[in-house]
């Protein structure tokens, strides 16, 4: 006998059924708990790998897969300047495991609504305020998580031309709790080191993630907001000075940013502390340059290094009439200046009307970041993909991943994968149990075919071989009816959305479900196998069965 009369009476089997009324039910049991077992595996593995993905994808549109900062300080969540041009910047844009690098900053404050909500007892108006840390954002930013995000309002254009944008995007939580809406004014405070900064910016988009812990915290920001905040550049200008000196005009630097230690370069000469220089004005055309920078004192018999990018003023003088003259009319005569606009000066030295016109570069704000952030096409590469960073970096910043700055949260989501173990292995334990159990029925019921076989001649492996193969058919139906089911279910609930959950619990408002094909052609797979091992146990009964009594067993 070979392995097809084995399939044949196997299939003469199946097509009988099991009219007998002990096995029909047993059998029915069976297959309806291998049906519901491989169905909420399926569905195990589906809603947690939905529910890592979905929470993942919320947390990394908080901070990037990868961030770069010269010091961070985690207990005042606020980025130091680094230079926005790098060396390795260019290398991670190329780099083909790297999706894209963005600019970013990060510094906290304080937000107040202007909106009067109460008042109190003594009729004083009461505004209500927050807390939270402004992430600055530039045009190089993957805007696709906060656009998913939006729930009013637009997102606005930041650092258009270096020019601030007094929009702010902020969360629904935020909204909520300051009782504003898109459109309305909030008055924003920071600690800088010259003392507290007052900036008044407009709601132009309200966002809601579901990760409340992040949308109370963060607020969007332009970044050349915080650069201007911080002062990280230089900012110089050239002014006159009221009194004449020696019968000199005085022109001063007013330099602001840096650290506050300034040198200065007049007309090109060396950088040196002098602040001031005296200005003959006998030609009709005179233009000054001025370059400041602060400075690091080296040593005491060192020059300063310069700290911070210099920036450049220039003043164009003009004489307004044909008199000659250079020196004032006295050693301390005033020159009654005159303050046309922002930019535009009028003075008089002697008899002689002057026209000063001071054009600036804007200050050299634009020229630093808080740090940047890199995005990773698979977060699985994300180890990878950090020490490619690293690499690029020479290991001279602080390059932290996703999962380096919320190991909470990460390792309670891969505390989800043990969960699903847990599921899968007890599921598989109760189909072993039921497959064992239908099985034996099935041998009992058939003991006189049993004897019979044995009679003619059938060895006690072909006669197992079966009941295995009867046996393997109830699993694969049940197999393919589960994941049949599994899948129906994920589909419905990707396309209604009717299991909801409590978003404030859960970070998502539904559950969700994700088609995972590997694993679940893996749960299948190893279903079918492990049931099939597990059924060999309970046919070595086959075994035990004497054709004489199994002939005479009614």
């Amino acid at each position: 006998m070979g392995f097809n009369t084995e399939i044949f009476i196997a299939s003469r089997m199946l097509r009988g059924g099991f009219e007998k009324k002990i096995s029909k039910p047993i059998v029915n049991l069976a297959t309806i708990g291998i049906i519901l077992g491989v169905a909420v595996m399926i569905l195990s593995v589906s809603v947690a790998s939905g529910f890592q993905r979905e929470v993942r994808d919320k947390v990394l549109g908080f901070g990037g897969h990868i961030q770069i900062t010269d010091v961070f300080s985690n207990e005042s969540q606020e980025t130091t300047k680094m230079l926005i041009d790098q060396d390795w910047k260019s290398e991670l844009k190329n780099d083909p495991s790297l999706e894209h690098v963005q600019m970013i900053a990060y510094k906290p404050g304080i937000i107040q609504s202007r909106n009067v909500t109460d008042t109190t007892d003594s009729g004083k108006d009461i505004r209500e305020l927050t807390g939270v840390i402004f992430k600055g954002i530039a045009e190089d930013y993957n805007y696709s998580f906060i656009s998913n995000s939006l729930q009013k309002g637009m997102i606005p254009e930041f650092n258009s031309n270096h020019q601030p944008n007094d929009s702010i995007l902020i969360s629904l939580y935020t909204a909520n709790q300051l009782k504003v809406d898109t459109g309305d004014k909030l008055s924003c405070f920071f600690v800088t080191e010259n003392g507290p900064k007052q900036t008044n910016l407009i709601i132009g988009g309200i966002y809601e993630t579901g990760l409340e812990d992040f949308d109370k915290q963060f607020v969007f920001i332009d970044l050349a907001q915080i650069q201007k905040i911080n002062k990280w550049g230089i900012e110089t200008y050239i002014t006159i000075e009221e009194t004449c000196t020696n019968g000199f005009v005085i022109l001063k630097a007013d330099t602001y940013g840096g650290n506050g230690s300034y040198n200065h370069s007049w007309n090109g000469a060396s950088f040196s502390e002098a602040d001031r220089i005296p200005l003959c004005l006998e030609n009709g055309k005179i233009e000054v340059q001025l370059v400041s920078s602060d400075v690091i004192s080296s040593g005491f018999f060192e020059e300063p290094d310069l700290y911070s990018i210099p920036d450049t003023a220039w003043l164009y003088i003009t004489k307004l009439d044909d008199s000659s003259s250079c020196d004032c009319s006295s050693l301390n005569a005033s020159t009654n200046l005159q303050y046309i606009d922002d930019s535009t000066t009028r003075f008089i030295v002697g008899s002689s009307e002057y026209e000063a016109i001071l054009k600036t570069t804007g200050g050299t704000n634009n020229y630093y970041c808080g740090g940047y952030e890199v995005l990773v096409e698979s977060f699985e590469h994300l180890d990878e993909a950090k020490k490619t960073v690293q690499f690029y970096t020479n290991n001279e910043l602080n390059v932290q991943s996703i999962t380096d700055r919320n190991p909470e949260i990460f390792n309670w989501l891969n505390m989800l994968d043990l969960n699903v173990v847990i599921i899968i292995g007890l599921m598989i334990l109760v189909a072993i149990i039921n497959m064992t159990s239908a099985l034996l029925v099935i041998i009992l019921e058939r003991t006189r075919m049993i004897g019979i076989i044995k009679a003619i001649g059938g060895k006690n492996w072909m006669i197992r071989k079966i009941f295995l193969i009867n046996g393997s058919y109830i699993i694969l139906r049940g197999i393919v009816i589960g994941s049949l089911l599994a899948l129906l279910i994920i589909f419905l609930q990707n396309t209604f959305g009717f299991l909801k959950l409590s978003q404030s619990n859960y970070y998502v408002s539904e559950v969700p479900m994700h088609y995972v094909w590997l694993p679940i052609l893996l749960i299948n797979l190893g279903s079918f196998i492990i049931c099939n091992i597990a059924m060999l146990l309970p046919s070595y009964l086959v075994t035990r069965i004497s054709p004489v009594k199994a002939i005479k067993f009614e």
